[in-house]
């Protein structure tokens, strides 16, 4: 199908946030919807969030997605919307928790629930939410809240944390779905990691990757534990990320000699060609699960964003892999020696995307 045949769908993310996982789930999400024949528009930055828009093209986020996705401009007014409404038949909130209060709605109202959008144009959510967590709004404007959630054809979270939030604060029912980074194909992230500065500067073929955005002492003892167990049997070298949104504050905090390379596509090429991945990060979590790679994610107990990891590794019978900051490491090293069964992983996988495609064509028709 052509590109003038195709009708434009219009994708509401937080691509622009400065983390890889953010930036590659905001991706994932456009092939997901191109592949069901839309053309697919990511919807820029709310000006209220800008801070320096000249320099939002070469930021690390930019970079990546103005050369792999078509991007809208920065709406300034009513007007500058109008057009990008016009041309587009569907609107899609995705893959973030957009409808978290602290994390965008003091700042932005109802952006992230279309309030600005016709009632005529079709409206839904993919694998949105609140993060875990009701943090409001409340009063008149939680009233507001599900007044513009019940304007959506259809409405899909992340996990069933979210699934729960929804239903007790706000009395919607959503359908739980994968993130689009599990519901793409391998070749889709190899083909952006083809690009990486990395691939052409290293000699080694595989490695350990660890990438840990939140450090600590707690977290480089698990590491170094990690490469010290990998080393018995292998001599890839280990090659560690930090959050690319402050990277000298987060070195720090690892205390680990770190790679100078900070691209999302380096991110996604030492993923990709590692033996073994250590992280706090959900979205580097689903790669890893892609990918059949053995990993562990370590984060803590009290973290709803650990209940979220969980929740996603629960449902594919592979929550023993994590490691949380309040256990005895010595007790979970077996992690680094023991292989997934991925082949018993594949089949609950696979059973999870059959049906969050369907949700998702159901609403592309």
């Amino acid at each position: 199908m052509s590109k003038e045949m195709k009708k434009q769908a219009a994708l509401d993310t937080l691509w622009f946030l400065p983390d890889y996982g953010s930036i590659v789930s905001a991706f994932a999400l456009c092939r997901m919807v191109e592949s069901c024949g839309y053309q697919a528009l990511l919807l820029n930055k709310p000006f209220r969030f800008w801070t320096d828009v000249s320099t939002a093209a070469e930021s690390a986020a930019g970079s990546f997605i103005y050369a792999n996705c078509k991007v809208a401009p920065v709406c300034y007014s009513s007007d500058d919307f109008a057009k990008i409404e016009k041309a587009s038949s569907l609107y899609v909130a995705g893959s973030h928790p957009l409808w978290s209060y602290t994390a965008c709605g003091r700042e932005t109202g109802f952006h992230y629930y279309f309030e600005g959008v016709s009632e005529d144009k079709k409206k839904i959510s993919y694998a949105t939410g609140f993060g875990g967590d009701y943090t409001g709004p409340y009063g008149e404007e939680k009233k507001l809240c599900i007044h513009y959630l019940k304007r959506f054809a259809g409405i899909s979270v992340g996990d069933y944390n979210d699934a729960e939030v929804m239903g007790q604060h706000l009395g919607i029912e959503p359908t739980v779905v994968l993130d689009p980074i599990l519901m793409c194909d391998k070749s889709v992230f190899e083909k952006a990691a083809g690009n990486a500065p990395a691939r052409r500067a290293e000699t080694a073929d595989k490695f350990v990757f660890a990438y840990i955005k939140n450090g600590g002492s707690r977290k480089k003892e698990l590491v170094l534990r990690c490469n010290e167990i990998m080393a018995e049997r292998s001599d890839s070298p280990m090659r560690n990320f930090v959050d690319i949104g402050s990277p000298e504050k987060s070195r720090a905090k690892l205390g680990l000699e770190c790679t100078p390379n900070n691209t999302v596509e380096d991110w996604l090429y030492y993923l990709i060609h590692s033996e073994f991945v250590i992280t706090d990060d959900f979205h580097a979590v689903c790669l890893a699960v892609l990918f059949e790679k053995p990993f562990v994610f370590v984060g803590s107990e009290t973290d709803p964003y650990t209940r979220q990891v969980y929740a996603t590794l629960f449902s594919l019978g592979i929550d023993e892999r994590i490691v949380y900051l309040e256990d005895d490491f010595r007790v979970r090293e077996y992690l680094f020696r023991m292989p997934i069964r991925y082949h018993k992983v594949q089949k609950a996988l696979e059973e999870q995307k059959q049906e969050s495609a369907q949700w998702l064509k159901n609403y592309l028709v």
